[in-house]
C-alpha cells in the first residue's frame, strides 16, 4: 500500500473541481435512475388491481360492473357501512335462468335485478376473474390471472429478486476491492441493461421470476458501487454533498417511474421503457477511471498518477511531473528521519474476516449491518407499500418519491451541523414513529394514513441518505467495499421478508405499517452507538479503522477540533491526540501518523 494519502493530493488538484462534478453526475445517473427502474417497476408491472369473480352468463345482460357485483360477489360489511365485495368467491347459481324469471315477472320495460339470496351456494371463482382497469390497461397479473390461489407469486418472485441480491453484493464488493470499482462498475451495467430488457419477453411468470432473480444480482451493488466511485473521488468536506444529491437523483427516478407507469399503463411497454434507454450507458466505458484512492491502496501509483494529472488539468490546477511519486519519495524520507510513521501492520489488502478480528470494528460493522437491515426493510416496504394505501397507485407511489427530495435537502443541512449519528438517529425514529401511529387511525381515514405513511417515508429516506454516507466514512478503504456487500448482504437476508410484510394488508391496511415502523424505531436507539464522523478524515488502513472512534462519548455532540499551534484538524482520534505531539494527558503513546492532517476547514 503506498503511503500516500489521497485527501492530502486533493488538497492540490482540487476536493471538488470540474473534473470531479462532471464525473460525479454522470455516475449518478446509473446509480440511480436504472437502479430505481429495476428494484421498483415490479410494483407496476406485477400490480394487483381490484379484481371479482368473472360470470360469464351476466357478460350477455346490459348489467355495469356495479350490478354484476351486487349480483354475483358476496359481501362483508366495512364499518362504514360500505360493501367490501369478495375477490376470490362467488354465488354458484344459474344466473341466465335467474335473470330470465325475473324479465318474465317484472315485464321487459321494468328490468329489476333479483336481490342476492345470502343462503346461496358460493364457490370458488370458476371462469377467471374481471379487472378493474382504472389505472392499468395490462399487468403481468391481470394477464396470467395472479390472484386468489395464486396470488402469492409476485411478493415470491419480489422475494427471490432479493435473493439474487443477497449473493450480488458480496461478490461486487469483493470484485471492486479486488479488482477496481471501474471493472466492477462495468460487469453490473453489461449485464443488469440485457437482462432488463429480456425480462419484457418473458413468456410466463415462471421466467419472469427466473429472469428477475438473476438480475437481482446487481442490485443493489449497481447503487454502491458508482457511489463508492464518486466518494472516492471527492475530499472530506463533500462527501456530505456527495451523499445527499444522489439521493435525490435517486428520488427523481422513483417519481419518474411513477410518471412512466402512469403514461404507459401496460407492463410491456412498460418494462422496455425502464431498460432499452440505458444501452447508452455502455458509451461510459470511455468516460469513467478508475478509483485513484483504491489504485493507491493497492500501490499502483503509476496509474493513479495519470488519473491525478487529467484531474488536475482539467480543474485548472499545476501539479509537477510524477507528482505522486514525487510524495511518495516524499513521505518515505519523513519516515526514514521519523517525524511520519505508518501504523506497524499496514496491509496491502484485507479480507473480510479482518472485520472480524479487531473488537472496534467489529462492534461497529454489527450495529451498521442492523441498521442496515432496518434501513432497507422500511425503505423498500414503503415504497411497495404504496399499492396498500387506498388511493392511486401512481399518485401514491409518486408522492413517495417526491417526498424524499425535502428529507435530503433537510438532511444535508443537518448533517454537517448536528453530525451523522443524531441525524440518522432522530430521522429513524421520526419515521418509525409516524408509522406506528397509524393504529390509532380509523380505517375509513384514508387520508391520515397516506399522509402518515409519507411522514414516515420522509424520515426513512432521510436515515437511509445518512446511512450510506456513514457507512462510508466509518470503515476503511481497504475493506470498505466488502463490509458494505457484507452488510448489504445480511440486510438482503431481512430484505427477504418484506414483501410478506406488506401482503399483509390483506388482513389490515395497517399491519405492515405498525411493523416497519417497529423496525425503524430499534434501528434509531442501536444507532447512538456508533461514534460521529462529521469532518474526520477516511480511516485507510484496518489500523486506522480500529483507532477511530475507540473512546466515543455516547450523549456526545460534534465539535471541530482544531490544534491551536498549527491550525490543522486532528486526524481518527481526537479525544486523545494532541497539537503536534505524541501523548495525551493519560501519558499513552500515541503514532504519530495520526497526525497526518487533511486541510483544515473553515467554519
Amino acid at each position: 500500500m503506498s503511503t500516500i494519502d489521497f485527501d492530502e493530493v486533493l488538497q492540490h488538484i482540487g476536493e471538488r473541481g470540474r473534473y470531479q462534478q462532471i464525473m460525479y453526475y454522470l455516475l449518478c445517473i446509473p446509480a440511480t435512475i436504472p437502479a430505481a427502474f429495476l428494484a421498483f417497476s415490479q410494483v407496476f408491472v406485477s400490480a394487483s388491481p381490484e379484481h371479482w369473480c368473472r360470470v360469464p352468463s351476466l357478460d350477455h345482460h346490459p348489467l355495469a360492473a356495479d350490478q354484476q357485483k351486487a349480483l354475483a360477489i358476496p359481501y362483508t360489511l366495512r364499518p362504514d357501512g360500505r360493501r367490501q365485495y369478495s375477490r376470490c368467491y362467488m354465488y354458484d347459481v344459474n344466473f341466465t335462468a335467474l335473470l330470465h324469471v325475473q324479465t318474465l315477472r317484472a315485464g321487459p320495460e321494468d328490468p329489476q335485478l333479483p336481490i342476492p339470496d345470502r343462503e346461496w351456494n358460493i364457490t370458488k371463482c370458476l371462469y377467471g376473474w374481471n379487472y378493474d382497469r382504472k389505472d392499468y390497461d395490462s399487468t403481468l397479473v391481470t394477464e396470467l390471472n395472479l390472484v386468489c390461489d395464486d396470488g402469492w407469486w409476485p411478493s415470491t418472485s419480489t422475494t427471490f429478486f432479493y435473493v439474487g441480491s443477497l449473493f450480488g453484493n458480496v461478490v461486487f464488493g469483493w470484485i471492486a476491492d479486488k479488482w477496481g470499482r471501474r471493472t466492477s462498475f462495468f460487469i453490473i451495467i453489461f449485464f443488469e441493461v440485457n437482462l432488463s430488457i429480456l425480462t419484457a419477453f418473458s413468456p410466463n411468470y415462471i421466467v419472469y421470476t427466473i429472469l428477475r432473480t438473476v438480475n437481482g444480482l446487481f442490485f443493489p451493488a449497481i447503487y454502491q458501487i458508482p457511489f463508492i466511485l464518486a466518494l472516492e473521488l471527492m475530499g472530506p468536506r463533500y462527501r456530505t454533498f456527495a451523499g445527499m444529491v444522489i439521493c435525490m437523483f435517486f428520488a427523481l427516478g422513483l417519481s419518474l417511474l411513477a410518471l412512466l407507469g402512469y403514461l404507459l399503463r401496460n407492463w410491456y411497454t412498460l418494462s422496455l421503457a425502464t431498460s432499452v434507454p440505458f444501452l447508452l450507458l455502455f458509451s461510459y466505458y470511455w468516460i469513467i477511471p478508475e478509483s485513484p484512492r483504491w489504485l493507491l491502496s493497492k500501490n499502483r501509483i503509476d496509474e493513479a498518477e495519470e488519473i491525478v494529472q487529467t484531474m488536475a488539468r482539467i480543474n485548472g490546477k499545476q501539479v509537477s511531473k510524477n507528482f505522486l511519486r514525487k510524495m511518495e519519495l516524499e513521505n518515505k524520507q519523513k519516515m526514514w528521519n521519523g517525524t511520519l510513521c505508518q501504523p506497524e501492520a499496514t496491509h496491502i489488502s484485507a479480507t473480510p474476516m479482518d472485520l472480524l478480528r479487531h473488537p472496534n470494528i467489529r462492534k461497529k460493522f454489527f450495529i451498521l449491518a442492523f441498521d442496515w437491515v432496518a434501513n432497507a426493510v422500511v425503505y423498500n416496504g414503503l415504497s411497495y407499500n404504496a399499492t396498500n394505501l387506498g388511493v392511486s397507485d401512481y399518485l401514491a407511489f409518486f408522492i413517495g418519491g417526491v417526498v424524499e427530495i425535502p428529507s435530503y435537502v433537510i438532511t444535508w443541512y443537518t448533517m454537517d451541523r448536528w453530525g451523522r449519528r443524531w441525524v440518522l438517529c432522530l430521522t429513524m425514529m421520526l419515521g418509525g414513529m409516524a408509522c406506528v401511529s397509524c393504529m390509532f387511525v380509523p380505517e375509513d381515514a384514508v387520508w391520515i394514513t397516506v399522509i402518515l405513511a409519507m411522514v414516515g417515508k420522509f424520515g426513512i429516506a432521510a436515515s437511509f441518505a445518512v446511512f450510506y454516507v456513514f457507512v462510508g466514512e466509518l470503515l476503511p478503504t481497504v475493506v470498505r467495499s466488502q463490509a458494505m456487500g457484507i452488510a448489504s448482504f445480511i440486510a438482503g437476508i431481512g430484505l427477504l421478508g418484506f414483501p410478506y410484510i406488506v401482503y399483509l394488508a390483506v388482513y389490515s391496511r395497517v399491519l405492515p405499517l405498525i411493523i416497519m415502523g417497529t423496525l425503524s424505531v430499534a434501528g434509531a436507539l442501536a444507532s447512538v452507538f456508533l461514534p460521529e464522523t462529521l469532518n474526520i478524515h477516511l480511516p485507510q488502513t484496518l489500523e486506522e479503522g480500529e483507532a477511530f472512534g475507540a473512546d466515543f462519548k455516547l450523549f456526545s455532540c460534534p465539535r471541530r477540533k482544531r490544534c491551536h499551534e498549527n491550525k490543522q484538524e486532528v486526524k481518527y482520534i481526537p479525544n486523545k491526540v494532541l497539537p503536534n505531539g505524541t501523548t495525551d494527558s493519560s501519558g499513552e503513546r500515541v503514532p504519530e501518523s495520526f497526525h497526518i492532517l487533511s486541510e483544515a476547514t473553515t467554519t
